[in-house]
């Protein structure tokens, strides 16, 4: 091999590992004060986050994702001590669905007031974010980056990490699922686990959604739909994480029947899964909005603070 050969292949393994290497890592960090339109608004919405919003802080993020420098959000406890982490996935494409001020503070500051450290994206090209959104391909990266991120939030405990999602965030979380098993619970809300079905029901996501942000669509559409559809692999979804899904019955954005067909795959591959389809509710579930909640907190306290076994999924009992 010669001399130079040589040092391009090793410029090209230090660039490689120096990228790896800084993937997660925070560049810029600002703490986020709640502006007054903000806090009046989270009081008509509900006035007991008032007291919630006293316990937590909040941040503005700048981190690092493939060497793209990507905006997100902390909220955590004021309170000192170790607390387990939640990595959530925000719903939408491009701008729409972006996360808010009021968002965060509302979502995000529900999650960490229950005793965790929160970390969110607004994913590559969106929200000042560098790099372009690509609806669940290369961008799927830039929630698994967060999972360093938390190394460098001090009173993150990141041996106990949990994922949850909404909507085009539900079908972020799945891919994550498939790529890795760092996770110890997951919960998704109306999550997209069926491209061609969204595709049928809403036939205007052809052109403002996957023909606009899926890089060459046209050309490699069956393939670029399957892989945001979990239905096609549900089986590659790492069973050791386990999932909570809910979904409202009269939810015209994301349908049911997506959540329903990966529940049923879900069950064939004995994953540890629970499902809660709420009677008449929408995408968010409004309707049930205290009940989402509940089911959340529980779901993540069982597996992440108190840190219970996974069940047996043979079939089993008298």
């Amino acid at each position: 091999m010669n001399k130079k050969l040589t040092l391009l292949l090793f410029f090209t393994f230090f660039i490689i590992h120096f990228t790896f290497a800084q993937n997660g890592k925070i560049i810029e960090k600002e703490k986020l004060i709640l502006s007054d339109a903000t806090l009046a608004k989270i009081y008509k919405g509900d006035a007991k986050m008032m007291a919630t919003l006293k316990k937590v802080e909040f941040y503005k993020i700048t981190y690092l994702s493939d060497s793209l420098k990507v905006k997100g959000f902390i909220a955590k406890p004021i309170a000192k001590g170790k607390f387990p982490c939640i990595i959530s996935n925000r719903g939408g494409t491009g701008e729409f669905g972006k996360w808010s001020e009021v968002g965060v503070s509302f979502f995000l500051g529900k999650l960490a007031s229950w005793g965790y450290v929160v970390v969110a994206s607004q994913y590559r090209g969106n929200g000042g974010s560098e790099g372009k959104e690509e609806a669940g391909g290369k961008d799927i990266n830039d929630v698994l980056n967060l999972i360093p991120t938390l190394n460098e939030i001090e009173n993150a405990d990141t041996s106990r990490i949990g994922l949850e999602g909404a909507s085009r965030g539900g079908m972020m979380t799945y891919q994550s699922l498939k790529k890795t098993c760092q996770f110890k619970a997951a919960v998704v809300l109306a999550g997209a686990a069926n491209a061609f079905e969204q595709l049928k029901n809403r036939p205007e996501f052809e052109e403002h959604v996957y023909a606009k942000y899926i890089p060459n669509y046209i050309k490699n559409k069956e393939r670029e739909l399957k892989k945001r559809s979990a239905v096609f692999w549900a089986d590659k979804m790492c069973k050791t994480t386990p999932l909570l899904i809910m979904h409202g019955s009269a939810d015209w954005r994301v349908q049911a029947s997506e959540s329903l067909e990966l529940i049923t795959k879900l069950y064939e591959y004995k994953h540890p899964v629970r499902f809660i389809l709420f009677e008449g509710a929408d995408h968010g579930i409004r309707e049930y909005r205290n009940q989402y909640f509940t089911h959340t907190k529980g779901f993540f306290d069982y597996y992440l603070k108190d840190e219970n076994k996974l069940p047996n999924m043979e079939l089993h009992g008298r």
